[in-house]
């Protein structure tokens, strides 16, 4: 019984559908470098289409996949828009400029943003390029060719699902570009692009090499880039134009996207590049956090891919609370208070049970067919008039007998 409420009660609990809330506007804190939402305003306010040609050594490329500004077909929050990389088969790039620079001098990067891929994944980039500040920085030339500083965010070609940071430095000894690779993360990053569920991804870069990157707030690499286990990939550029500073990488000026899909439908959502962790973090309370459902909500859509968790929740809720009311009242008794088995309980001497007696049946008195028309009843009203008197005259003669 408790268990049978305690399962009408999750699936009660369960949402039949979507449920929308008013959807508030996040205040873009004046703090950070580059804060956006997508929320208001037209893309073109802010963010610069290029209009540069991708050379290769077959033929030039445009820039000509389209962006635009959506919300999501499930959405929780009306009015809660992102970005859009619509086109399949396409190259893009767009960028927007910082509201100040940002230089690697006395504090730690926190660069974030959320990702959703929209369709089944063959090959796809959705990752970030923090472009260095120089004189020669033209947002609608923007292209593969651009410096950038950072390099951040997921990748997917073929089988391989991969999560990219590098982070172009100068050397001291030479004062030539190279790349700085970090590690993969050891773990499976299948399900991120396969699920079809936005995700948040961030890094934490600091002033002594150390980073640390994670995917919905968990952490899920580590490590420091200056180190024997980072590959080093000498660039072809010369010395850059702008000024190097803590780990060595130039200054940022802007942040671009720059990528090819062949599926599209990838949306982005709430960038955030910030040297203030706290700020960082109500951040993420304020964007992403809000939108994530509760516990026992989370508990329930697991059963949708993993249905044996019901037992596992019944087994882990049930019995804890079955064992609890057995040992609060022992004494407790269920169903009918007449059954054998409670006396069976006790070792005390229980009188003999006495079996129950069927009522005995009476006999039917034997009755006279009752008619069925009209002709029979004439039939049998003569019949018992004449049995009527058969039964006088015996009476009768009876009388007469006893007399004499």
């Amino acid at each position: 019984m408790m268990l049978g409420r305690l399962l009408l009660a999750c699936v009660c609990l369960t949402p039949a559908g979507p449920v929308q809330a008013i959807y508030r506007c996040v205040q873009v804190p004046e703090e950070a470098h580059f804060a956006e939402t997508f929320d208001s305003g037209p893309l073109d306010r802010r963010w610069v289409l290029s209009k540069a040609v991708k050379e290769t050594n077959a033929e030039a490329l445009k820039y000509d996949g389209q962006w635009v500004l959506e919300e999501p077909e499930a959405a929780m929050y009306p009015g809660n828009r992102a970005l859009v990389m619509k086109s399949s088969g396409r190259h893009h790039a767009i960028a927007a400029y910082l509201h100040r620079p940002f230089t690697f001098m006395h504090t730690p990067l926190c660069l974030q943003y959320e990702v959703k891929f929209g369709r089944d994944v063959e090959c796809s980039g959705a990752y970030i390029k923090l472009l260095t500040q120089t004189h020669q920085l033209r947002l609608s030339q923007f292209s593969e060719a651009t410096p950038y500083s950072v390099m951040f965010g997921p990748d997917k070609c073929g089988t391989s699902h991969r999560l990219h940071l590098i982070v172009r430095v100068t050397d001291s000894s030479n004062g030539r570009n190279q790349e700085i690779h970090a590690p993969q993360p050891a773990d499976d990053l299948t399900v991120y692009f396969t699920d079809r569920q936005p995700h948040l991804y961030t890094l934490q870069l600091y002033l002594d090499s150390r980073y640390e990157i994670f995917i919905d707030q968990s952490l899920i690499s580590q490590g420091r880039l200056l180190t024997d286990e980072v590959q080093y990939t000498e660039s072809s550029d010369s010395q850059p134009e702008s000024p190097v500073s803590g780990l060595g990488a130039g200054s940022v000026g802007a942040l671009g996207l720059e990528l090819w899909s062949l599926s599209g439908e990838v949306m982005f959502d709430n960038f955030l590049l910030t040297d203030d962790l706290e700020l960082a973090e109500r951040w993420t309370q304020d964007t992403w956090g809000r939108k994530q459902p509760g516990l026992l909500e989370r508990l329930l859509i697991a059963t949708n891919s993993r249905p044996w968790l019901w037992g596992v929740y019944v087994f882990t809720v049930g019995l804890p609370i079955i064992l609890f009311i057995s040992y609060m009242w022992p004494d407790k008794r269920f169903g009918p208070p007449d059954q054998d088995y409670y006396y069976k309980k006790s070792d005390e001497p229980q009188p003999d049970r006495q079996p129950d007696r069927q009522p005995e049946r009476q006999p039917e008195r034997d009755q006279p067919d009752r008619p069925t028309s009209l002709s029979d009843y004439g039939a049998v009203s003569r019949g018992g008039a004449r049995r009527r008197e058969t039964q006088k005259v015996q009476r009768k003669s009876d009388l007469e007998v006893e007399n004499e």
